[in-house]
């Protein structure tokens, strides 16, 4: 209805995937990158999730045409299917005949086949399958053994699973877990930041060659914000947006036009979790609501605070629907404020017994893992919550020392051990930092505590997750090649604000560069790019995860 209002023939945000339109953020390269690196090893399957709307699509699509002419792609839009009708669809996409009344055996052999002829020309074949939350186990296992067939170094069938966060704790299951062993990358999709938000609505009006200004970046911020960066809600938002601008006969989309777009379309678009954190985006509370909060006596004078737990820590499902900008922020319980008072004071005793019931709850490392793993969107169950895990969604699992200074410099949560005299030593969970006090994770609760209780009772000692560059934590030394080394050399370039260049080789002049940023950031200048200044340029740069100081995000 508004094309001929804005001079463009076509809509710029319609749902409907196209090349046209085709956006890759960081993240969808990241992704794309992660999944053509699985599909070029020797493993059998690749595993990319993301929530409803945040692009995974649009990767099987670039991924598709990425693809060398030598491969052979069957896809799967349904699979709603039983076992025999799975491999039925395989033999339906591959062009291979079949009796109607075949069997496991004969269908199975069809393929069998097929894959050895590809293989003896040369050829390399791949099966995509969309939706896979939809995936019965026993079909699962079906593909499964269709990998089995393989040479002395590959798999002569390589399966992309394509999904919605419950795709992984599907494969969570102890039937899945031969499955779950050969897929040997994964990636989670998260939302776009504001500043993509910004760069994805004008790379579409620029697409249709729409000759207007018709959001100003305040606006694109406010989509942002309304939409948790979710690319679908983003085009119902700004499709709307413009329709009522047309109306109203503006060629430039106003603050309260786009407020409206937001309450037609996200009303009913955005899940029960997606309407409560926009409702309290826009009553100003920044996503924390805090519950009654408690002075505690004699304790207060030893730094420490404490709150209510008001509901327990989400799900996988429920912690991917949070904006990308702070995702830990909406990942956590709300509990007292800090700075709040009530008109009731708890007893001393009480005060007493309460952090002894929390210390109490908190002498498991593992249970510090499973928050840890949830502040980053992922349910890990609790014996599978160890460093070994990362691996399997491309993390990485980094345990040292350093003191707060660094953890600011860090800005990613961590757990640490913490210990009181005489007693054994607990597990805690470093949530966000403040100028005078950091919040913990402990016991199901948050608790605030000062920075001179903390240095008394920590060790220096942590462990932290971590997502490396390009999926590969090895350090980036002189004389190396490769994209990892374009990488370094790009981002390094951007932050000491020079030219940014397609070099690959790590040169003296790379040397030079990375010994400036290390001394800048107070780190040991040695010219090797480690965990340590890899994960400080991680924070430089604002990548996605969860953050210990939202002013930084």
């Amino acid at each position: 209805m508004y094309k001929d209002f804005f001079g463009i023939t076509e809509s710029p945000f319609s749902i409907v995937p196209s090349a046209r339109f085709l956006y890759l953020s960081e993240r969808h390269r990241e992704a794309l990158t992660h999944m053509l690196a699985s599909l070029s090893g020797g493993g059998g399957f690749g595993l990319l999730t993301g929530e409803v709307g945040t692009g995974k699509t649009t990767v099987l699509r670039a991924l598709v045409s990425r693809l060398p002419q030598e491969t052979q792609v069957a896809i799967i839009l349904n699979p709603a299917l039983s076992a025999h009708d799975l491999l039925a669809t395989i033999c339906d996409e591959f062009g291979l005949d079949y009796p109607e009344d075949a069997s496991f055996k004969v269908l199975t052999d069809r393929i069998y086949q097929h894959l050895l002829t590809n293989h003896s020309d040369g050829k390399q074949t791949l099966l995509l399958v969309d939706e896979a939350q939809h995936l019965m186990p026993d079909v699962l296992e079906q593909l499964r053994l269709l990998t089995n067939l393989e040479t002395e170094s590959r798999k002569l069938l390589k399966v992309v699973l394509v999904g919605q966060p419950e795709l992984q704790q599907l494969l969570q299951q102890d039937r899945l877990r031969q499955l779950a062993q050969r897929i040997t990358s994964r990636y989670h999709l998260l939302p776009l930041t504001p500043e993509e938000v910004n760069e994805y609505i004008n790379y579409r009006l620029r697409a249709v060659n729409c000759l207007y200004n018709v959001f100003e970046p305040a606006l694109t911020r406010q989509i942002a914000k309304a939409t948790s960066g979710i690319p679908r809600l983003i085009n119902l938002v700004c499709d709307k947006a413009m329709l009522l601008a047309c109306q109203q006969a503006t060629h430039q989309v106003t603050k309260a036009i786009v407020s409206q777009a937001c309450d037609d379309v996200l009303n009913w678009q955005l899940p029960a979790q997606g309407r409560q954190t926009a409702a309290a985006s826009n009553s100003g509370s920044l996503g924390l609501r805090w519950g009654g909060a408690l002075v505690l006596g004699g304790l207060l004078s030893a730094g420490v605070w404490y709150g209510t737990m008001m509901s327990p820590l989400p799900s996988m499902t429920e912690a991917s629907t949070t904006a990308p900008s702070q995702p830990a922020k909406e990942l956590v319980p709300a509990t007292a404020a800090v700075t709040a008072t009530s008109t009731t004071e708890p007893k001393d005793s009480e005060l007493a017994t309460k952090w002894q019931l929390l210390t109490e709850h908190s002498r498991s490392e593992r249970q510090a893992m499973q928050t840890l793993y949830r502040l980053w969107g992922y349910e890990a169950r609790l014996n599978q919550a160890n460093c070994e895990t990362s691996q399997r969604i491309n993390l990485s699992c980094h345990q040292g020392k350093m003191d707060l200074e660094q953890l600011r410099i860090i800005n990613r949560p961590i757990i640490m051990s913490l210990q009181e005299t005489g007693k054994p030593a607990f597990y805690a969970v470093v949530y966000a930092l403040h100028n005078d006090s950091a919040e913990l994770l402990l016991g199901g609760e948050r608790v605030a505590v000062s920075y001179d209780w903390l240095e008394q009772r920590w060790q220096r000692q942590y462990t932290l997750l971590w997502r490396p560059p390009l999926g590969d934590k090895t350090t980036i030394r002189y004389g190396q090649q490769g994209p990892r080394v374009q990488w370094l050399n790009q981002q390094l370039s951007l932050l000491l604000g020079e030219k940014l260049t397609q070099d690959d080789f790590f040169d003296q002049g790379l040397l030079d560069k990375l010994r400036r940023f290390q001394r800048s950031q107070d780190l040991t200048a040695d010219g090797i790019a480690g965990p340590r200044t890899l994960m400080v340029i991680d924070s430089a740069l604002n990548l996605p995860g969860p953050t210990l100081q939202p002013e930084r995000s």
